[in-house]
């Protein structure tokens, strides 16, 4: 019984380390390198995969030791960048 508790809380434990301006359900994500969504530090930020470019005074601190993007879902915008510590 507390092992189905445990995987039921698996999603909300995802989203836990968003702040709630930033995700809305789904919005948010951790960046694979496996699925092509890599990032390239830049002397003015961060460019992804498909050529967006963030930049340094939108980036914000990863909760982990990877990258997390939320973007909003039809038009793609991107509303919050996580980059991992140590990275400039």
């Amino acid at each position: 019984m507390a092992f189905a508790a445990v995987l039921l809380a698996t999603p909300a434990l995802a989203h836990s380390c968003y702040p709630a301006w930033c995700c809305d359900d789904h919005d948010c994500r951790e960046l694979t390198e496996s699925k092509g969504e890599t990032v390239t530090e830049t002397a003015e930020g961060w460019r992804l995969w498909d050529g967006r470019l963030v930049g340094r005074d939108h980036a914000k601190m990863s909760p982990d030791t990877k990258f997390h993007l939320c973007e909003e879902p039809t038009t793609h915008a991107i509303i919050c960048f996580f980059a991992p510590q140590g990275t400039s």
